[in-house]
């Protein structure tokens, strides 16, 4: 009986063990999978990397715009979505904050963000970028509430009318304020190290939580408040008064990371985060236990444990600040994509990130081909990892590179086809693996070391290979050629993959050199590639090809989309980025989501293709650096697996149909000519920062600007596209990227620029609105327009008024043309009357002279009646002067004068009217000069006219030479002309009336008045030289004297033939006493001098040489 009880009591005992072993078994397996499954959400980095200015997060802060603020041990951090902006303490800078070390930053949402330090509390203005101080003192954490309150450590002030006020001191030995909150007029004030206390509306200080190191106080939606302690005490958890202790338990995963709290906040859907000391810990209302989150070794866990800062933003997104690994941020409601990666651990990750095909076998157990890992299995259950590694041992692969697979379900075998190490057979129950390899010469092996697809065929297994496709028997392990025909093997040689459809159709992808199906009945054997015809296959570049529930051959392209075979017509319609909105035309693989609806992978991320509609979805913002190609499953349970370079991704298609969520898009930056503008040196273009602005007012110069746009939608997948159209400008919308938004040589105007979310409602995202306003030039504004009014005005007015002056003047030139023309005609008709009298004068005066003459023969008259006749002798003569240089003047105006050149020498005949003349100066006392270069020099010239000339202007030289003068006269030759010159320095002619001195009857002022006689001489010596194809010129100056110069040229080629008459140099001298009455009657005609005293000298030495010959 003993032995029966006692054998009873073993059983018992052993069936009590089992029993122990099960409960903890299973307590363990629920622990490992809660730890295991906390770590399923994929954080986010920001690192000094990306732009931080350090690493250490000690506050987060979110303003009103959705732009993140982070305090780290080195400044302010200010993120944007897209960049960061630092604010750090700037020597002799007022504009700066205070300390870089950051305690806490938080703000009132309306503009302003109070920053706290050691070194006092600073207020940033984000509208005008200002930062202003309102204390320097020692603060050591604040609350925002409808104010800023601030404690120093022993009392809280709040600030009020720019001044701080206490509000509550603590009483001495209840330790220092370090944390406090305000809730419903209630103080929560956490000290240093005596724990809580409560400051109620009612005045009482109590004390619920004795001991500890408060760090933050929260209160949830619940009600319920939340206390870390940060010296080892854990979490307190309050509600309804009463409070329940969280700690850490060694070995318990489902406990807290650390007895070390820091910080603690609320998500949108009302889960509790706690940030530890030694990672992340969220608590499970349902549960009352806590997952963890800790830095694992892949890059989407914690950067660091040490969590000092937790805030949840609008859209719910956690963002948790580092001691050392900078900001961490997820979505717990957006954790769309779960991710795979890589690990040093076996059973933590990974064998390899490069991910081939996918499968799943019964036992629910991921089966993953690697490029270099070999193989990997998952165990979707314990969420754990195995590798199968490259050891030729058979318990490891013959190559790492795995490029196919299958899965016999029949004998839990799976089949693995790899780059150059053959066929492999895996037995997963015994984990043994068998080789399968290609052996030259032996067509019973399989066709190739390179094993590209394995499908079922009945019993047996084909393998698409790089050489041919074989058929291979798994229970003989031989293979056979699957085409006996040598043409139908080259047109296979090197197949990527293949399908056997419902009819039994081979479909076969072949590399660069289209696709085939192969009938198993018939033998024939099909090719499809691309042809000019429509309803040609697209590409003859293959990649996969897929058969849906609908018993639709899809086949996926390399390079132009997606083809769908039509069996009917046997031909193919084609789906691409132009006519269907796919994001890339390159094309790795497909899968069924449901009947008319279809995923793709791409080199861009996948599409969903609505067949109903014909138009793709596109998903481009991936987990995953790269996708690889054939790397595409879908499970039993509608999970989508996505494989890439850098590990794999998984998914619920419905968890795509996202809700809306709210986030705002500003422009964050404007830079004017390559200029970033600030309302600090806006000159007028901003009022308020350009995250605020509602308009921007551009000068006309300011040609060249551009404008960055964020958005705060800090949910890294699945992303709005956004747009953006200037009204005004434009009609079309274009896409925003990551680029600024140029303008460039605008028209003046006012223009609109909006940017928002492609296809999203207004009302959950609101589109930016900013106006721009571009000045026009100055020429182009509206007090130009005035001015040219103005101007336009006053240049009419004044073309009108000098058109009236213009025809005045004009009828006025007329009438004093007509009036110059009758005068003229007057003063011929008078040159005419006086020629024609002078003539008449000419004949009786010649007769008078010629019986003076022979009057003053006759010696026997008194000598005062002789002295009478001689003296009227002379008066005839010079009138007789007056009429012959009247006649000849007529003449050359009339154009009648000529000449008759002869050769002579120039020097005889100009020294002969030097002589003239010699007797002359000495009675005036002027001294006179006769200068000559050589005694005879050749030249042809008309004696008579030239008599004219010389006479003329030695006359003038006397003229206008008083007493005590200088007269010369010289004779030159130079090179091929002659030059005489007759110099005085008497009056002078003034330079104005130079060119005016041979006009016809013009008198200088002073010839004016000191001599009213008309004197038209110089103007007959130009005439006369001109005649002789010379030229005369003059130079004087007022009061020094006059030179006028006569260049005559030697020769007579410029001279006509009637010009030129040949004769002896014979010119007798006006003073030889030989000369007949009759020769010196003559030459008195040919006198032209015009002073009358001149004149009288003239006609008494004529006399005298008369008077000498007759004795």
């Amino acid at each position: 009986m003993d032995k029966f009880l006692n054998l009873q009591n073993k059983i018992k005992a052993r069936q009590t063990m089992k029993y122990i072993r099960y409960i903890l078994s299973t307590l363990l397996l629920y622990l490992f999978y809660n730890s295991i499954s906390a770590q399923n959400i994929s954080f986010q980095h920001l690192t000094t990397d990306d732009g931080l200015s350090h690493n250490a997060i000690m506050s987060i802060y979110q303003d009103e715009r959705g732009f993140m603020w982070f305090g780290t041990r080195n400044g302010i951090s200010l993120y944007n979505g897209k960049d960061f902006k630092i604010f750090q303490k700037e020597k002799d800078n007022p504009n700066s904050i205070l300390y870089n070390d950051v305690n806490q930053i938080l703000g009132d949402q309306h503009g302003h963000v109070f920053v706290l330090g050691n070194k006092g509390v600073s207020l940033y203005d984000i509208r005008i970028n200002s930062f202003k101080h309102l204390t320097r003192n020692y603060t050591r954490s604040g609350y925002y509430n409808n104010g800023l309150y601030i404690t120093n450590g022993h009392c809280i002030e709040k600030y009020e009318n720019d001044t701080f006020k206490e509000i509550f001191c603590m009483p001495e030995n209840k330790g220092h304020i370090d944390r406090f909150k305000i809730y419903n007029d209630s103080i929560f004030i956490g000290t240093i190290k005596n724990g809580l206390y409560i400051y109620t509306p009612k005045k009482e200080l109590v004390h619920p939580i004795k001991e500890g190191s408060i760090r933050d106080i929260l209160k949830d939606s619940r009600g319920n408040y939340w206390i870390t302690d940060n010296s080892g005490h854990g979490v307190y958890f309050i509600q309804a008064g009463k409070i329940i202790q969280y700690k850490n338990h060694t070995g318990d995963s489902s406990t807290l990371n650390s007895n070390f709290t820091h910080v603690c906040c609320e998500d949108k859907q009302g889960n509790i985060w706690i940030g530890t000391f030694s990672g992340l810990s969220k608590y499970n209302w349902e549960t009352g236990t806590f997952n963890r989150y800790t830095q694992q070794d892949n890059s989407k866990s914690l950067t660091h444990n040490s969590i000092w800062s937790l805030y949840c933003d609008h859209q719910g997104t956690v963002w948790v600040g580092t001691y050392f690994g900078g900001v961490n941020y997820f979505n717990p409601d957006k954790q769309i994509y779960r991710e795979y990666q890589t690990s040093a651990i076996e059973h933590l990750g990974l064998s390899a990130p490069i991910i081939g095909r996918i499968l799943e076998d019964k036992e629910e157990n991921l089966w993953i081909c690697t490029e270099g890992g070999g193989l990997t299995r998952y165990n979707t259950k314990t969420q754990t990892y195995k590798w199968y590694l490259q050891d030729n041992t058979h318990n490891g692969l013959s190559q790492k590179n795995v490029r196919s697979i299958y899965y016999d379900k029949k004998n839990n075998t799976i089949w693995l086809g790899t780059h150059l190490g053959g066929l492999n057979k895996l037995d997963i129950q015994t984990g043994y693996i068998k080789y399968y390899k290609h052996v030259s010469g032996d067509e019973t092996t399989i066709p190739s070391d390179n094993v590209e697809d394995i499908i079922p065929y009945q019993d047996k297994l084909i393998l698409a290979t790089d050489n041919y496709m074989g058929l291979f028997n798994p229970a003989t392990g031989k293979c056979e050629p699957l085409f006996k025909n040598e043409e139908k093997r080259y047109q296979t040689g090197y197949t990527l993959g293949a399908l056997i459809d419902h009819t039994g159709m081979l479909w076969i992808a072949n590399n660069n050199n289209g696709l085939c199906t192969y009938h198993f009945g018939t033998q024939k054997l099909t090719s499809y590639k691309v042809h000019d015809k429509i309803g040609s296959i697209s590409s003859n570049s293959i990649n996969s090809i897929y058969e849906d529930s609908a018993h639709r051959i899809w086949v996926c392209t390399n390079e132009n989309g997606l083809d769908l075979y039509n069996q009917a017509k046997d031909c193919f319609e084609n789906f691409d980025m132009k006519k269907n909105g796919l994001s890339s035309n390159i094309i790795y693989n497909i899968c069924e989501l449901s009947a008319n609806e279809l995923l793709v992978t791409t080199d861009k991320g996948f599409s969903i293709l609505d067949y109903t509609k014909k138009r793709f979805t596109n998903y481009d913002q991936l987990p995953l650096s790269c996708i690889n190609w054939n790397a595409l499953y879908k499970n039993p349970k509608g999970e989508i697996f996505i494989g890439g370079t850098s590990g794999f991704i998984s998914f619920y298609p419905e968890d795509l149909k996202k809700e809306v969520h709210s986030y705002q898009i500003r422009p964050y930056q404007l830079r004017v000519n390559g200029k970033e503008i600030t309302t600090e040196n806006s000159h007028g273009v901003l009022d308020l920062d350009i995250s605020y602005a509602k308009l921007i007012t551009l000068k006309s110069h300011q040609n060249v600007f551009s404008i960055e746009y964020a958005s705060t939608d800090y949910i890294p997948f699945n992303k709005d596209e956004i747009v953006y159209r200037l009204e005004g400008f434009s009609k079309e919308w274009s896409k925003l990227g990551n680029n600024p938004i140029t303008f460039t040589n605008l028209n003046p105007g006012t223009y609109q620029l909006i940017v928002k979310a492609a296809g999203i409602d207004p009302t959950s995202v609101k589109p930016s609105i900013l106006k721009i306003k571009i000045l026009p030039p100055f020429y182009q504004t509206v007090w130009a327009y005035i001015l040219y009014i103005l101007c336009t005005g006053l240049l009419a007015y004044y073309l009108i008024r000098m058109y009236y002056r213009r025809i005045r003047l004009q009828e006025s030139l007329k009438y004093e043309k007509k009036h110059n023309e009758d005068i003229e005609k007057l003063n011929q008709t008078k040159l005419r009357f006086f020629t024609n009298i002078s003539h008449e004068f000419r004949t009786p005066l010649t007769l008078i002279i010629a019986h003076m003459e022979m009057l003053l023969q006759v010696r026997s008259f008194m000598p005062n009646i002789y002295n009478r006749i001689l003296q009227v002798y002379k008066s005839c003569l010079q009138m007789q002067d007056l009429i012959t240089e009247l006649l000849d003047f007529r003449k050359q105006e009339l154009g009648h004068m000529t000449i008759k050149v002869s050769r002579h020498n120039i020097v005889s005949f100009v020294y002969e009217h030097y002589l003239l003349f010699q007797e002359y100066a000495m009675q005036k006392q002027i001294e006179f000069h006769f200068e000559k270069s050589s005694d005879d020099i050749p030249l042809w010239f008309d004696a008579k006219s030239m008599q004219k000339v010389m006479n003329n202007l030695i006359s003038n030289a006397f003229k206008h030479t008083k007493e005590q003068g200088c007269i010369s006269i010289s004779v030159r030759k130079r090179s091929e002309e002659v030059i005489i010159e007759v110099t005085d320095n008497g009056s002078g002619i003034d330079p104005k009336n130079i060119n005016k001195i041979f006009e016809r009857i013009y008198q200088t002022d002073l010839e004016a008045t000191s001599d009213p006689s008309t004197s038209i001489g110089l103007t007959l010596t130009k005439a006369i030289i001109e005649l002789h194809h010379g030229t005369i010129e003059v130079s004087s100056a007022l009061g020094e004297g006059t030179t006028f110069k006569v260049r005559l040229k030697t020769g007579k080629t410029h001279f006509t033939k009637e010009q030129i008459y040949e004769m002896p140099d014979t010119i007798e001298s006006v003073t030889n006493g030989n000369l007949s009455p009759e020769q010196l009657q003559s030459l008195l005609q040919e006198d032209l001098i015009v002073d009358n005293d001149i004149k009288e000298k003239r006609a008494n030495s004529r006399f005298s040489s008369w008077k000498t010959k007759r004795h």
